[in-house]
């Protein structure tokens, strides 16, 4: 248990979480995860468009997104992380339309029908994309990283399996474990007028840019799939 953890009741569910990690040098695995988010971005989201960004964590991807132009607006359950809004994305309301909107490492801190109810209604509150990061229930015992060729370029061999338990204690639901198969969340977006613009993966995580059902098709090089 986090030395500083909190909770809060709200609709009859307990929330609970912590700031303490946002004050301490994170590993490399996190720095992976920050990389990744702007790589998923990269050339959907424009100087002076107006983000939402629910779960700011330490604030790096709001700060470096103001850097590059754009205007963040935070939202987070937890005062302590200095949000401009606090609330909490299962009950709240979204006050604005936005451009996009990005929640990484987010929604598996809700349940599940939460987080349905919020996919809803972020279908009316992003006018191009919704970027967020899911974890995959499962875990890597083995992976071979060897750099071949004249350009020294990376390759990776892992072996990944499933758990079939949750281990963070913090996490409601988590990819394929029990019925919230990938299956079912590709379905809960579709259903809800989202088409998969891009889907990626870094470590355990499975990473979306959804555009947003008002939204005009981006080009068709903007489709990647790293896993």
């Amino acid at each position: 248990m986090c030395p500083d953890e909190k909770s809060q009741a709200d609709d009859g569910v307990v929330y609970r979480y912590a700031s303490e990690w946002i004050h301490k040098l994170e590993g490399e695995g996190r720095w992976r995860l920050y990389w990744q988010q702007q790589k998923l971005m990269d050339g959907l989201v424009r100087p002076g468009q107006a983000l939402l960004e629910i779960g700011p964590g330490n604030g790096f991807t709001s700060g470096y997104l103001r850097h590059q132009g754009l205007d963040v607006t935070t939202l987070d359950i937890d005062p302590d992380k200095h949000p401009d809004i606090v609330a909490n994305v299962a009950t709240c309301e979204f006050p604005r339309v936005y451009d996009s909107v990005l929640a990484f490492e987010v929604f598996e801190h809700i349940p599940f029908d939460k987080f349905e109810q919020v996919i809803e209604r972020l279908a009316g509150v992003a006018r191009e994309y919704v970027f967020l990061s899911l974890p995959r229930n499962e875990l890597v015992p083995f992976r071979l990283s060897l750099k071949l060729g004249a350009r020294r370029r990376e390759h990776s061999v892992e072996w990944r399996r499933l758990e079939g338990k949750i281990r963070e204690m913090h996490h409601f639901w988590e990819l394929d474990c029990g019925d919230t198969t990938i299956a079912r969340v590709d379905r809960l977006f579709t259903s809800h007028g989202f088409q998969i613009e891009r889907r990626q993966t870094c470590g355990k995580y499975r990473f979306f840019a959804l555009r947003a059902p008002r939204s005009e098709p981006a080009g068709s090089d903007e489709v990647a799939d790293s896993g």
